[in-house]
C-alpha cells in the first residue's frame, strides 16, 4: 500500500482558489489543504472548512504575497515601503531575510489561524520560497506549538538538488516526495496513471498540488493560475479514483503520520 498526502496548497489565497479546493475535496480525492491566513479569502476558507470537517487544514506560511499579519514595522526585512511582502525581489537581488522577522510572521499567522478556526494549526509549512530562515522559523514555531512540520531540507550541491529528510526527528513519519513534480506541464491524468512520480514504489508520499478556480485576484497575484482549474478536474476524475483503488493507494492527512 502507498499512502499519499495529496495536499491542496493555498486555500484562502483568493475566493476562486478556495472554491476550487472545496470542489476537489467534495467531489474528488483531496483530503488535506493548507491555509494562507493573511490573504483576504481566509475568512471564507475558514467558514467552508468548518462546513467540510473531512477536509484537514494546516498552515501555509506565506511571506511572499499580500500584506503580513504582523505590523510591517516589526518585520522590516520582509516588506516594502507600502507594508507588502517583497521577499522574492529581495532574494533575487541577493539580499538576506532576517530569520527572526520570519519567525514573528509565521507565529502571527498561527495566531490568525487560531482566530479563524478556533485552534492552532496541527501542521505548518511554507509557501513559494526556499529560504533557510523560513525553514528555521517553521521548525521553531511548530516545535513551540507541538505540531507537525515537514522536516525536509533542500540544497543545491554541484548543480543538483539534494533533499535531506528527518533532520530534527520531529516525532512524525517523514514522507518522501514524488520523483517528478506535479506542476505546470506535468499536470495531467497520465502523471498518475503512468506513475511519472514513481509514487507506487514508496510507502509514504507528500505531494503538494494547487487546485483552484480562477478569478482576477489570482491572475493579479500569481503566475500559476490557469493550470489550477485543470488540477481540480483531475482530482475529481473517476479514472483517478479507479487508479487509487486498483493500486492500493490511500489518501491521508498530516495528522495520520504522528508517531507519538
Amino acid at each position: 500500500m502507498t499512502r499519499i498526502i495529496f495536499n491542496a496548497d493555498d486555500i484562502g489565497y483568493s475566493e476562486a482558489v478556495t472554491l476550487g479546493i472545496i470542489k476537489a475535496h467534495r467531489d474528488g480525492l483531496i483530503k488535506t489543504t493548507t491555509m494562507m491566513t493573511n490573504m483576504p479569502a481566509a475568512p471564507l476558507a475558514a467558514r467552508l472548512l468548518k462546513e467540510n470537517p473531512g477536509l484537514y487544514c494546516g498552515q501555509h506560511s506565506n511571506i511572499v504575497v499580500g500584506k503580513p499579519i504582523s505590523d510591517p514595522k516589526d518585520i522590516p526585512s520582509l516588506v516594502d515601503e507600502f507594508g507588502c511582502f517583497n521577499t522574492k525581489k529581495r532574494l533575487a537581488a541577493g539580499q538576506s531575510l532576517d530569520p527572526e522577522d520570519i519567525k514573528k510572521e509565521v507565529r502571527a499567522q498561527a495566531e490568525r489561524f487560531k482566530e479563524l478556526m478556533g485552534h492552532y494549526p496541527s501542521h505548518i509549512e511554507g509557501h513559494a520560497v526556499r529560504d533557510p530562515g523560513l525553514e528555521y522559523a517553521i521548525r521553531e514555531v511548530a516545535t513551540e506549538l507541538g505540531v507537525h512540520y515537514s522536516d525536509v531540507s533542500r540544497k543545491m550541491v554541484n548543480g543538483q538538488m539534494i533533499v535531506e529528510y528527518d533532520l530534527h526527528h520531529s516525532g512524525w513519519e517523514v514522507p518522501e516526495h514524488p520523483e517528478m513534480m506535479y506542476y505546470k506541464d506535468t499536470v495531467c491524468l497520465e502523471y498518475w496513471l503512468e506513475d511519472w512520480g514513481k509514487m507506487l514504489s514508496k510507502d509514504l508520499v507528500e505531494m503538494h498540488t494547487h487546485p483552484g478556480y480562477i478569478d482576477q485576484d489570482l491572475l493579479d497575484w500569481s503566475s500559476y493560475n490557469i493550470t489550477r482549474a485543470k488540477e481540480v478536474q483531475i482530482a475529481c476524475d473517476p479514472r483517478l479514483k479507479q487508479w487509487a483503488q486498483e493500486n492500493g493507494v490511500e489518501f491521508i492527512n498530516f495528522e495520520q503520520i504522528r508517531k507519538l
